[in-house]
């Protein structure tokens, strides 16, 4: 009985550490783009290189993990802030998302200046 056990409880460990093992190495994906574009077909000149492409969305991903650490920090309800993530997956720069950023910053010279009585 007590091998079963030891058995049943290493497997389990072994299949946690198997999960936990590809869940690292898919948070590591590189980042892919087209390579051709149906506009590239028609108007070769307004399409952006695919290492331009590349760039520009690697800046709107650090972006949005940016906006999301912003977010985490601000003393907003769960509610308000779980809303706000999903409206951050749908669509990065929502203006709901700045003005919330911008309502609950509050600034060192104002906190300096207007001390709270």
């Amino acid at each position: 009985m007590k091998k079963t056990t030891i058995w049943a409880k290493s497997l389990v460990v072994f299949v946690g550490g198997i999960f936990m093992a590809t869940a690292q190495s898919t948070a590591n994906k590189p980042i892919k783009v087209q390579k051709r574009t149906l506009m590239d077909k028609f108007e070769p000149d307004f399409v952006k290189p695919v290492d331009e492409r590349i760039a520009l969305k690697e800046k709107r991903i650090a972006s949005q993990q940016q906006t999301k650490k912003i977010l985490d920090t601000l003393d907003i309800s769960d509610r308000k802030r779980r809303r706000l993530m999903r409206e951050l997956r749908r669509s990065p720069f929502s203006e709901r998302i700045q003005k919330t950023i911008l309502a609950e910053t509050e600034f060192e010279d104002e906190i300096d200046n207007n001390p709270k009585k």
